[in-house]
């Protein structure tokens, strides 16, 4: 079973633009780009995470309602002001009661996802979602450069439990890489997050020139 948590608490504070400080909420191709991450992990992730949950863990309202309204898990975190670690933990917590109540056993794989990748495709994560299932741990890569998402075994969540301040899963996944498989990504592009207003506009450019938009 995979528990899959989304991380959208981040505190954007590089990201400036006339909707607001929350690049979230911020528009990509019509919609708040959460929203479009939501909706291409959901479809996704469907069948693929063998009776596992989505959660996700945000500090904005509209996202936690959006994730309902989706049928995830929605996971305030307020602490999240405090760094990364705030919303793996969190997320973690809130997968593993959610689990134990409903089915009486916790997920065999963690999956952390992030929803500042507007351009992660829905075929990259199913790749992902597959391999994750038979392996130890597992990483979204480019020619060798980790990115994200990232799937973690329960044996792992003691040491990610221990993440402070803005430090991520990328610190416990360096420990263990003997043991994690490398999915690749289908381009470059897809493991670019957004931090500032300048990347979004880049990003739009560059998805509208692939798509002949």
């Amino acid at each position: 079973m995979i528990d899959l948590i989304l991380l959208a608490a981040g505190n954007s504070r590089r990201f400036r633009s006339r909707e607001g400080d929350n690049k979230l909420l911020c528009s990509w191709r019509g919609q708040p780009m959460y929203r479009t991450s939501l909706e291409r992990w959901k479809n996704a992730a469907d069948g693929r995470l063998d009776g596992g949950k989505i959660y996700v863990v945000s500090r904005e309202q509209e996202i936690l309602e959006t994730a309902e309204h989706f049928s995830m898990v929605p996971v305030f975190s307020p602490e999240s002001s405090g760094g990364i670690s705030w919303s793996i933990r969190n997320g973690l917590k809130a997968a593993q009661k959610h689990s134990l109540a409903v089915s009486g056993k916790l997920a065999d794989h963690y999956v952390f996802g992030v929803t500042d990748q507007p351009m992660l495709t829905e075929g990259t994560i199913r790749r992902f979602l597959e391999q994750a299932q038979k392996s130890v741990y597992a990483c979204v890569a480019w020619e060798g450069t980790l990115g994200n998402p990232v799937s973690f075994p329960r044996s792992a969540v003691e040491e990610l439990m221990r993440l402070e301040g803005d430090c991520g899963g990328k610190k416990v996944l360096r420990r263990h890489l003997d043991e994690c498989t490398l999915v690749p990504a289908a381009r470059e592009e897809e493991l670019k997050d957004i931090d500032t207003l300048e990347q979004l506009l880049e990003a739009e450019q560059a998805d509208s020139v692939r798509n002949g938009r």
